[in-house]
C-alpha cells in the first residue's frame, strides 16, 4: 500500500493528465454522432479480432460437431436454392455463411457479433438465420465484422404467424428466459394449440416468408383487449448457436421505398 502511495505520489500530475484527457475525449466522442460512429466502428474491428481468435480456438475443440452441423446447414441450404429455381422470383435472397464469435443471452438487451462485415457484402438490416430458425438483425458494420441485435432483445420485433390459422402477430422478447417469447395481437377467436408452429409471414424485407421460429408453449385469452397472450418456445438453443445465414433480400430497398 505504501509503494502504491508512492507512485501516486511520484506520478501524479501523468495520472492527472491522462485521466483529464479520457474525460475529455468521452465528452467530445458522446457528443458528435460522427465521432461516435466511428470510434464503433474502429472499437468493433479490433474486439472482434479478439473474440475471432478466441472462436477459432474453440473450433478446433469441437471440430467433429462443427462438421456434422455444416454438413446439415449445406444440405439445407442446397435445398433452399433448389427450391428458389423454381419460383418465378428465383433471385430474390442469397445467402452469406458466418459464425458467431460472441453472443449474449442473459441481457435485457443481447447482441450477437459475426465474423463477416462490410466486405463480405453484409449491410445494416441483413436477417441472420439458422436451420432451426432466426437469430436476429444486423445493425452495425466493421470492414470484417457485424454486429445485431438478437432476437432476444426487447427492442426485437419479429413479424410472424400461426401456422394453422395463418393469423399474423409480432414475436418479442421480454424475460430472461433465452427460450422462451411472447405473441400479444393474435384474436381469441383463433384457434390455437400447444405445440403448434410460429414461423415468419413474409412482410417485413428481412426475412423471407416459412421461415421456422418455434412452437406455442402456453396460451391465455385475454379478456378485456380480445388478443391472446402466447409464449413461444424456441427452436433455436441461443446459448449453443455458431454457424449461421446472413440473408441478403435483393428486392429490400425497392419494398423499403415502397
Amino acid at each position: 500500500m505504501r509503494n502504491l502511495f508512492l507512485f501516486i505520489k511520484k506520478y501524479y500530475f501523468i495520472l492527472l493528465f491522462i485521466l483529464i484527457e479520457s474525460f475529455s475525449l468521452y465528452l467530445y466522442i458522446s457528443n458528435h454522432k460522427f465521432q461516435q460512429s466511428k470510434f464503433l466502428s474502429f472499437t468493433q474491428e479490433y474486439t472482434g479480432a479478439i473474440y475471432d481468435y478466441y472462436s477459432n480456438i474453440n473450433e478446433y475443440l469441437y471440430l467433429r460437431e462443427e462438421n456434422k452441423y455444416l454438413k446439415k446447414e449445406n444440405s439445407k441450404l442446397h435445398t433452399i436454392l433448389s427450391k428458389e429455381k423454381q419460383n418465378e422470383n428465383p433471385h430474390l435472397h442469397n445467402f452469406i455463411p458466418a459464425r458467431i464469435i460472441n453472443n449474449s443471452i442473459y441481457k435485457k438487451d443481447n447482441f450477437i457479433v459475426i465474423n463477416k462485415g462490410k466486405l463480405d457484402g453484409v449491410k445494416n438490416g441483413m436477417g441472420i438465420i439458422t436451420h432451426n430458425g432466426i437469430i436476429g438483425i444486423i445493425n452495425s458494420t466493421s470492414d470484417n465484422y457485424s454486429k445485431a441485435i438478437s432476437i432476444l432483445n426487447s427492442k426485437s420485433s419479429i413479424s410472424i404467424k400461426h401456422v394453422k390459422s395463418n393469423q399474423n402477430g409480432s414475436l418479442k422478447w421480454k424475460n430472461n428466459n433465452y427460450m422462451e417469447a411472447e405473441i400479444n395481437d393474435i384474436p381469441n377467436h383463433a384457434n390455437i394449440y400447444i405445440g403448434d408452429t410460429i414461423q415468419t409471414n413474409g412482410y417485413s424485407s428481412i426475412f423471407p416468408e416459412d421461415i421456422n421460429i418455434g412452437t406455442i408453449l402456453s396460451y391465455k385469452k385475454g379478456n378485456e383487449n380480445g388478443l391472446y397472450n402466447i409464449k413461444v418456445r424456441f427452436f433455436n438453443d441461443m446459448n449453443s448457436i455458431t454457424n449461421v445465414y446472413i440473408i441478403n433480400a435483393l428486392n429490400k430497398k425497392e419494398i423499403d421505398n415502397l
